[in-house]
């Protein structure tokens, strides 16, 4: 499902850069690879609410105002 076709090393040595925690780094990647919050939610066992939060905290380290923006820093230069 991964829509960005970037391989999960390709978007750990980019989202590394934030400063993001073990489970930042899990949710971002399901989220660049194309997840609701609500199959995240699922999939992780955990409420909406919780991915939601964990997207507020993730997109601030990121200095991005959503999850648009979030995407695009992980689309190689170029495209």
């Amino acid at each position: 499902m991964n829509e960005l076709n970037i391989t999960k090393d390709q978007y750990v040595r980019i989202a590394k850069k934030f400063g993001l925690t073990r489970r930042e780094l899990e949710l971002g990647y399901l989220k660049v690879s194309g997840f609701s919050n609500r199959r995240i939610a699922y999939m992780l066992g955990i409420s909406e609410q919780t991915v939601k939060n964990h997207f507020t905290h993730i997109y601030e380290k990121a200095w991005v105002p959503g999850r648009k923006e979030f995407r695009e820093l992980f689309v190689p230069k170029g495209n």
